[in-house]
């Protein structure tokens, strides 16, 4: 009975083995896609000014690195922000695809979008609102009081008029 036992056990350590060979891709895709999903918010440092995650640099000196080092975080159990912050602190705030919503400098790269739309907004329609009146003061010319002399002449000119030529 053992050694029917056997070739059971063989089929079934092989299926389990070619299962686990397949399902190991997709879990890596699923790891490539976290890093990179955290590879948006970072920059390549290679001075190309794309991000992390859309880095097409031929030959790269720092996104493959870049991109293994957030592998080894995200294995660690680190969270995205935790990631963030520790590349925050290596390379400095240059590494960061937007600017964090801190400091004077950082607030006003978030605020200074929306304030220069307020602001030409608002010429935009001051400028409207003072041409308006300038356009409705102007006089309004009144047709020429000689009118009979442009219908006289209006009247020879239909007279003298041939359709044929």
């Amino acid at each position: 009975m053992s050694t029917l036992r056997r070739p059971y056990l063989k089929r079934v350590r092989k299926c389990l083995l070619i299962l686990l060979l397949a399902a190991t891709p997709a879990v890596r895709a699923a790891d490539r896609q976290q890093v990179k999903e955290v590879g948006r918010g970072l920059m390549c440092i290679c001075g190309c000014n794309q991000l992390l995650a859309t880095c097409n640099h031929l030959g790269c000196p720092s996104s493959v690195p870049m991109e293994k080092e957030v592998a080894k975080y995200l294995d660690q159990g680190m969270s995205k922000d935790e990631i963030l912050a520790a590349f925050e602190e290596k390379y400095g705030a240059a590494v960061l695809s937007a600017p964090p919503a801190r400091g004077a400098f950082n607030l006003s790269a978030w605020v200074m979008p929306f304030a220069a739309l307020l602001a030409g907004g608002l010429a935009v329609i001051f400028v409207l609102r003072r041409w308006k009146p300038a356009a409705s003061a102007r006089p309004q010319t009144a047709p020429p009081s000689d009118a009979s002399q442009f219908r006289d002449r209006l009247e020879e000119e239909l007279q003298k008029f041939n359709p044929e030529d």
